[in-house]
């Protein structure tokens, strides 16, 4: 992907997908352009270090400069 997108779970809707890239952005309402877009999001979460795991990356980066 070439920029962000972000999940949206409207109350008795099906979810929808935001995404920019670049010099556009759009709604995606499409249901598999959506699923896979959920898919990245949770492989994406999985790989994510906790926020106690994040800041002890952040001070380890900090302290070898």
């Amino acid at each position: 992907m070439g920029g962000s997108f972000t999940l949206l779970m409207p109350k008795g809707r099906p979810q929808v997908a935001y995404t920019e890239v670049q010099t556009s952005a759009r709604l995606a309402t499409d249901l598999d352009e959506v699923r896979i877009l959920a898919a990245r999001y949770g492989s994406i979460r999985a790989q994510a270090l906790t926020p106690r795991e994040s800041l002890a990356l952040i001070e380890r980066m900090r302290t070898k400069q």
